[in-house]
């Protein structure tokens, strides 16, 4: 079934480690954008489509209204067909939701909730330049338990200065007992054009070097697993029963249609972006569609399929013209145990999830 994503493109401030394509925004413009967004909806030529998955990311979704969240759901409830359990997350920082607003976002279906965390340690968010404080991550995890919500995601990131297992572990522990159900861990990286990166050259001292970051992604993987989590993707950790069905769709190679500012679709083999900027969003330009040729194909499904559980589809490469287990790369990888073949796929070793960029370019 197709997945659909909503970018909402407003914050109230910008992180200094932020790239994304996010904006901060009066009031009318955002009225402005959400009407041509649910146009963009409602116009789809994909209507009537079967949907098991919806996801509002951003930016940060709930610094919108709750009116204005339900509006854009109602065009996707009048265009599309939903399944019966379709997942449906909201994005959101703890200090842009109160309890009010929770219990609409359940009343209009929304299920699974995933927090902007990144620490519970002031001196850390307050470096990170985020809005919230320890004391309202806590306020908001306790009100989405009460608002009755089970699925619950937090976004953590690895790599801050002073960073340490016994620190990172301790966040896990307390977020657990707070419900949490998933954890998304990033490595902080340094991106062009973000305060970050001033910083850092600045004082390249300010984010632990990439051996150390390594390091502590390595441990906090093996105490997910202690803990029974599934590390189903490089970055990301589920309780059994509670991974990620919109965000298994871009590792899996399922359809999805992204609406709003710089969204992505994925399509028969076919990859679409909306402008990046908002004049050209408004006069319905796309970025780029681009048709992925044999090579692209085989390219993206090894980089993918390294990534997550699924692994790689010996078979399918073969289709496309590409017989892998002729690589000498992985027949190396496979004698070292970096790489392990179990019945016609191809799957990385968990202990080498965080160098796996070197090894997919080996393969490609």
């Amino acid at each position: 079934m197709l997945g659909i994503y909503v970018h909402i493109p407003f914050c109230e401030s910008k992180c200094c480690y932020c790239s994304f394509s996010s904006f901060v925004k009066d009031e009318s413009f955002i009225n402005q954008y959400i009407n041509f967004l649910c146009n963009e909806i409602e116009t789809s030529n994909l209507k009537n489509n079967e949907i098991d998955s919806i996801y509002i990311g951003g930016g940060t979704p709930s610094l919108l209204d709750a009116k204005q969240i339900e509006k854009i759901l109602n065009s996707i409830k009048n265009t599309f067909t939903l399944d019966k359990k379709c997942e449906i997350t909201i994005e959101c920082n703890p200090n842009s939701i109160n309890f009010d607003k929770l219990i609409k976002f359940k009343n209009y279906g929304i299920n699974r909730i995933s927090l902007g965390v990144q620490s519970v340690y002031d001196e850390d968010l307050k470096f990170l330049c985020r809005k919230h404080n320890v004391k309202q991550v806590f306020d908001a995890l306790d009100n989405i338990n009460l608002a009755g919500f089970e699925n619950i995601s937090v976004d953590l990131l690895l790599g801050l200065k002073n960073s340490s297992f016994d620190k990172f572990k301790n966040q896990i522990d307390i977020l657990l007992n707070k419900g949490v159900k998933h954890f998304s861990c990033y490595m902080l990286q340094v991106e062009q054009g973000t305060k970050l990166k001033m910083m850092y050259d600045n004082d390249s001292s300010c984010i632990l070097n990439n051996e150390n970051c390594v390091s502590l992604f390595q441990q906090v993987s093996s105490y997910f697993n202690k803990l029974g989590f599934i590390h189903y993707e490089i970055s990301n950790f589920a309780l059994p029963g509670y991974k990620s069905l919109h965000n298994y769709k871009y590792w899996s190679g399922e359809p999805y249609i992204g609406f709003g500012l710089s969204a992505h679709s994925y399509l028969n083999g076919k990859r679409i972006a909306n402008a990046y900027n908002f004049d050209k969003y408004f006069s319905n330009e796309k970025e780029f569609v681009e048709l992925l040729n044999n090579s692209e194909l085989i390219e993206e499904h090894i980089m993918l399929g390294l990534r997550y559980e699924g692994g790689v589809d010996i078979n399918y490469l073969n289709k496309l013209g590409y017989d892998i287990m002729q690589n000498d790369n992985l027949k190396k990888y496979l004698n070292q145990n970096v790489i392990f073949k179990k019945k016609n796929r191809l799957y990385l070793n968990e202990k080498f999830y965080s160098v796996n960029n070197i090894i997919i370019l080996d393969l490609i």
